[in-house]
């Protein structure tokens, strides 16, 4: 599912973007979800909890910050969203290349230019590869950067949540289903009240259980079961 998320202060450009990219999203069969913010500090304070969506659909002037720090903002976080400006202002596409913009749109051509950059990307969107993704923890100021495809699985050890990953364990003070959250990727699986696992790693199936490539074998609850198995067996979709 393509996750979008639209940062504009005025309604009138918000009510279009959603009515365009509904419309667009019905022609070519996507699944998407879409987040609405008003201000810039809002989408930080989203990013700093590990929320991050795979388009942003930025405006540029805003009361609180303009969009091109914001954009600096997600890329410092995160590598893999695509940004596509929406703006009244033209001259402010040479500072967007800082960020690796993928589009500028004056809201004078939204109707017109907001469906081309959806269809021109269409073949990037449903070929995404998730190698680049990463979760942020910090440790006491300290940074670490745990790619998705890295993470075998995470299981909850009473207030924190354990990251089993190909360089080791790290700790996280969070709740296990805030995690999944964060993480919004298809590849992360709940099979039980106190464990997910990267799909993407799984060796093989018993029952009840499954086995993870670093030699792990994790239960899974007998009510999750059918689901997990499905979900493994034969995809996610």
């Amino acid at each position: 599912m393509l996750t979008i998320a639209v940062l504009d202060d005025e309604n009138i450009y918000i009510d279009d973007i959603r009515r365009i990219t509904k419309e667009c999203m019905s022609r070519m069969g996507m699944d998407y979800e879409i987040g609405i913010y008003r201000s810039g500090q809002d989408v930080l304070a989203d990013l700093k909890k590990g929320k991050c969506f795979d388009l942003y659909l930025l405006d540029m002037k805003l009361p609180d910050m303009d969009g091109l720090e914001v954009a600096k903002q997600i890329r410092r976080r995160f590598a893999h969203p695509i940004i596509i400006y929406i703006t009244h202002y033209i001259d402010y596409s040479v500072q967007g290349y800082e960020v690796n913009a993928y589009r500028y749109i004056l809201k004078s051509k939204l109707e017109e230019n907001l469906p081309r950059a959806y269809l021109s990307m269409r073949g990037a969107l449903k070929k995404r590869k998730k190698y680049d993704r990463y979760y942020m923890v910090e440790h006491y100021g300290q940074q670490e950067k745990i790619f998705y495809r890295n993470i075998y699985y995470l299981k909850k050890d009473k207030k924190y949540v354990i990251i089993e990953h190909k360089d080791g364990k790290t700790p996280v003070r969070k709740p296990i289903g805030a995690m999944l959250g964060e993480l919004h990727s298809e590849e992360f699986l709940m099979i039980g009240r106190s464990c997910i696992v990267n799909i993407d790693h799984v060796k093989s199936l018993k029952r009840y259980a499954v086995c993870i490539q670093n030699g792990a074998t994790l239960t899974v609850s007998k009510a999750k079961w059918p689901y997990v198995r499905d979900m493994i067996m034969n995809g996610r979709g």
